[in-house]
């Protein structure tokens, strides 16, 4: 089985997972109390709109007429659709979680504002040529408001609640900590292999090595991220 080919299924593993993880939070929905409700209802939001873009992926990947490689190069698009829409949910879920534990009013908004500008600059380095000025500046400015997001989230400190809402807090911060450090570290990776090589091979092995450290990295951040939240307000 060549590289290729395991891409292309761990983009149905995605919608999987996805999926799966949408029916679970639903059905964890209905045992909570009411004023709790919300954390299951981003969790859900959050993975069924990634299941939607998965499944999208996976059609894309199998399209007749496109090369292996530019069908993978060509989910981009859809992927950085899918991280503005429910990067800015898991930051208000992880929000409901850290009031419980005392954070301060406010901050939230403050996140979900740097998480455009993380998103979107992103883009715009994921789209500009390897090497050129204006990728660097916008990988730079990505992983500024990267850095922003994780410097505030680090500095919370749970200061009340039950010892396993201030537990889940603790492991959360983790997630946006180093479950999002994969992200940049999937796109530097790429840009890496496409700059050490300009064959056929080269590129389709920095391609696919960046969607599948993509795909662990979503399945990671947002099913485990929801787990973790319920959790906290499942008691």
């Amino acid at each position: 089985m060549d590289l290729v080919t395991i891409t292309q299924a761990l983009f149905m593993l995605g919608f999987v997972s996805m999926a799966a993880g949408t029916l679970y939070f639903v059905l964890e929905r209905s045992e909570l109390k009411t004023e709790h409700k919300a954390t299951a209802t981003y969790a859900a939001l959050v993975t069924f709109i990634a299941a939607i873009f998965y499944w999208q992926m996976t059609q894309v990947v199998s399209f007749p007429g496109l090369t292996d490689v530019a069908a993978i190069e060509s989910t981009m698009p859809i992927r950085y659709l899918d991280w503005l829409l429910t990067t800015p949910l898991l930051l208000l879920e992880f929000g409901i979680i850290a009031s419980l534990a005392g954070a301060p009013k406010g901050f939230t908004y403050r996140l979900v504002l740097a998480d455009l500008v993380m998103i979107i600059t992103g883009y715009f380095g994921e789209i500009g040529a390897p090497g050129t000025v204006g990728n660097y500046v916008n990988f730079a400015l990505s992983t500024f408001a990267w850095l922003y997001i994780v410097y505030t989230i680090w500095n919370i400190k749970p200061t009340k609640g039950t010892v396993l809402v201030k537990r889940s807090v603790e492991t959360m911060k983790k997630f946006v900590v180093f479950g999002w450090m994969i992200y940049p570290i999937g796109t530097a990776t790429q840009e890496f292999l496409e700059l050490s090589g300009s064959d056929a091979q080269t590129i389709q092995l920095a391609v696919c090595v960046a969607a599948i450290i993509y795909v662990f990295a979503d399945v990671i951040n947002k099913v485990g991220f929801g787990v973790v939240a319920l959790r906290a307000v499942r008691k």
